[in-house]
C-alpha cells in the first residue's frame, strides 16, 4: 500500500481535504462548509468548533473514498490567515474567531499607529498596518470585550487551533506570524515594541516553529473522532498564502501566480521586501527557507460574483465560480460599463477596506450577462494592478500560473490573460492550497528530497490560455479608464464620503 499524507486546508468558507500518495497521485478529495457571522461594522466571525465539526466530516469522507489507502502516514493542515482565536486556561476559545475579511478595529489601529509610526511598522513587520490584522483585533477585543481578554491564555492563528485540537501542541510557523502585524520580518521573531503597541502579552503568542516540523501526534479524542489513527504524526504546516504558492509549482522569482477564489491574489517569491513597492504589496515569509511571497490582493474577487448571483439576482446557493452564463463578446466602441471590486475594500495598492466599489456606466440596454462580464474585467484589473506593481523589481515574467475556483471558467481566464496580456498556465488541481499542503506533508516526511522535486512529482497543467487578439487593445484602453474611475472614488474615499 501506497503511504498517504491527509492534506486539510481551513478556508474561509470550508475545509478542503486531500489524500497525496507518496508518487504525487491524489487518491481522494472531500470538502464541508461552514457559516460566517458578518455585521454592519465590518465583523465577519465564525465559530471555531464549525471548523473541528467540518474537518472530522471531510476527514471521514475521505476515509469513505480512500478505502485501500487509509489511513495516511502523516498530516499537513494549512488554513485562512490573519485570523484570531482567542484560547483560555481551560484550552477552549473564549469567543468566536475573527477572521481575516474583519475589518472593525479601524479606531484601534488608529491607536496603535499614535504610537509607532506607519513607517516604522512596515520597516518592522514588512506591511502595512491595517485593521484586518490580528494585532488591532485583539485590541478590539480589549476595549469592547474586557472580561474576554482578561481571560486570554493564548492567541492561534485559524490552522494553529486545529493542529492544537488534533495534537494537543500549541505552536505556529514563520508564514502566519508574519502575518499578525505582531512579527519582526528580519529576525524572524514576536517583535516586542509591536506587541506593547497593540497591548499583546508575548507569554500569549505561540512559539514559532518550521511549518515542516512535526507539531504533534494525533491525540486519542480526535482520533476517536475523526477515524485517524492516534498516534499519526502532524506538521506544524503554513499559512494558506504559502501552501498555495507551493500548489501552484511557482518556485522561483521569475513566475507568477493568480488564485481566483473568494478573494483574488497575485504572487511571486522575493529574497527581500522592495523598498520601490514597500506599503503597496504584502510580504510574508514563505515555507522554504530565506524567501518571502510578495503578493498583491483583491479581497472582493469571487466574493462579488457570489454576491452578484445571491443578492441581486437571487440565486440561492451560488458559489464565487463565475455563472456560464457571461457574455463572450467585447461591446463594439468605447468602452463604458465598469465594475469596481471593492465590496469588501481595495486591497493593493490601496490597501483601503473601508473603500467601496460598486458599477458605473449602466445603462438601460444592459443585462445581467454584461453585469456578470464587468465583475470579471473590474477583478482583473484589480489584480492587473498588483501584477504590475510585483514586475517593478523584477520585469521578466517566465509563466503566469493560475489556479483557485476561478480558475475552471475559460471566459475569466481569457479575460485575465487579454488584460495582462500574457498566456496563463491552468493548474490541473485548482486547489493549489490544499495541495501545497499535502506536497510540505510529503516534504516532511522525506519522500521527496527538495520542496522542488516535490512541485514536479505533484503540480501539474491542463493547458494554456493565450490573450485574445481582438480584447487586447479594447482591455489596454479599458484598464486606463478603470484606472482614472479608481482616482475618482479614491478621492470620495478621502473625503469619508461613505462614513
Amino acid at each position: 500500500m501506497r503511504q498517504t499524507v491527509l492534506a486539510l486546508d481551513l478556508g474561509t468558507s470550508q475545509v478542503k481535504g486531500l489524500l497525496l500518495a507518496e508518487d504525487g497521485v491524489t487518491i481522494a478529495k472531500a470538502k464541508r462548509s461552514y457559516p460566517t457571522r458578518l455585521g454592519p461594522q465590518g465583523e465577519a466571525e465564525q465559530d471555531p468548533m464549525d471548523w473541528v465539526s467540518a474537518v472530522t466530516m471531510c476527514v471521514k469522507d475521505l476515509a469513505i473514498s480512500a478505502k485501500k489507502q487509509w489511513p495516511p502516514a502523516i498530516c499537513s493542515v494549512t488554513g485562512q490567515m490573519h485570523g484570531l482565536v482567542l484560547i483560555g486556561k481551560q484550552g477552549r476559545p473564549l469567543r468566536p474567531a475573527i477572521i481575516c475579511s474583519d475589518f472593525r478595529a479601524h479606531k484601534e489601529l488608529e491607536k496603535i499607529l499614535g504610537r509607532i509610526e506607519p513607517e516604522r511598522i512596515v520597516g518592522i513587520t514588512g506591511n502595512p498596518p491595517l485593521a484586518m490584522f490580528p494585532g488591532p483585533k485583539l485590541l478590539w477585543v480589549k476595549t469592547h470585550e474586557p472580561s474576554i481578554y482578561a481571560a486570554v491564555n493564548k492567541i492561534l492563528p485559524p490552522k494553529d487551533y486545529v493542529g492544537y485540537v488534533m495534537t494537543g501542541e500549541i505552536a505556529t510557523d514563520p508564514s502566519d506570524a508574519s502575518g499578525t502585524m505582531l512579527y519582526n520580518v528580519h529576525s524572524g521573531r514576536w517583535d516586542e515594541e509591536m506587541c506593547e503597541a497593540s497591548e499583546v502579552c508575548t507569554d500569549w503568542l505561540p512559539p514559532i516553529r518550521s511549518a515542516k516540523e512535526i507539531r504533534g501526534k494525533v491525540c486519542k479524542q480526535f482520533a476517536e473522532d475523526s477515524g485517524v489513527r492516534e498516534g499519526t504524526p502532524v506538521i506544524v504546516g503554513g499559512g494558506d498564502l504559502p501552501s498555495t504558492v507551493l500548489g501552484c509549482g511557482v518556485n522561483n522569482s521569475k513566475d507568477v501566480g493568480f488564485s481566483l477564489g473568494t478573494a483574488g491574489i497575485v504572487f511571486r517569491l522575493a529574497k527581500a521586501v522592495s523598498q520601490s513597492t514597500i506599503g503597496q504589496l504584502f510580504n510574508f515569509v514563505h515555507i522554504l527557507p530565506r524567501t518571502l511571497v510578495s503578493m498583491g490582493s483583491c479581497p472582493g474577487a469571487g466574493f462579488s460574483v457570489k454576491w452578484f448571483e445571491t443578492a441581486i439576482l437571487g440565486r440561492q446557493g451560488s458559489d464565487s465560480v463565475p455563472h456560464s452564463n457571461i457574455n463572450r463578446s467585447v461591446p463594439e466602441g468605447k468602452p463604458t460599463l465598469f465594475f469596481l471590486p471593492f465590496l469588501l475594500g481595495t486591497g493593493s495598492p490601496f490597501m483601503d477596506y473601508k473603500a467601496r466599489g460598486g458599477f458605473i456606466g449602466v445603462a438601460h440596454h444592459h443585462t445581467s450577462t454584461d453585469l456578470r462580464r464587468a465583475i470579471l474585467e473590474g477583478v482583473s484589473f484589480s489584480l492587473r494592478q498588483s501584477y504590475d506593481l510585483l514586475k517593478i523589481e523584477q520585469p521578466e515574467v517566465r509563466h503566469v500560473l493560475v489556479c483557485g475556483g476561478g480558475a475552471y471558467n475559460r471566459v475569466w481566464l481569457e479575460i485575465l490573460a487579454s488584460v495582462i496580456g500574457s498566456p496563463l498556465s491552468v493548474l490541473q488541481e485548482k486547489d493549489a492550497a490544499v495541495l501545497g499542503a499535502g506536497i510540505l506533508g510529503g516534504v516532511a516526511a522525506k519522500w521527496f528530497s527538495t520542496a522542488d522535486e516535490a512541485i514536479h512529482m505533484c503540480v501539474k497543467t491542463s493547458g494554456i490560455i493565450e490573450p485574445s487578439r481582438e480584447w487586447v487593445d479594447f482591455y489596454s484602453e479599458k484598464y486606463q479608464r478603470y484606472l482614472q474611475i479608481c482616482e475618482l472614488i479614491m478621492a470620495l474615499r478621502s473625503k469619508r464620503f461613505w462614513e
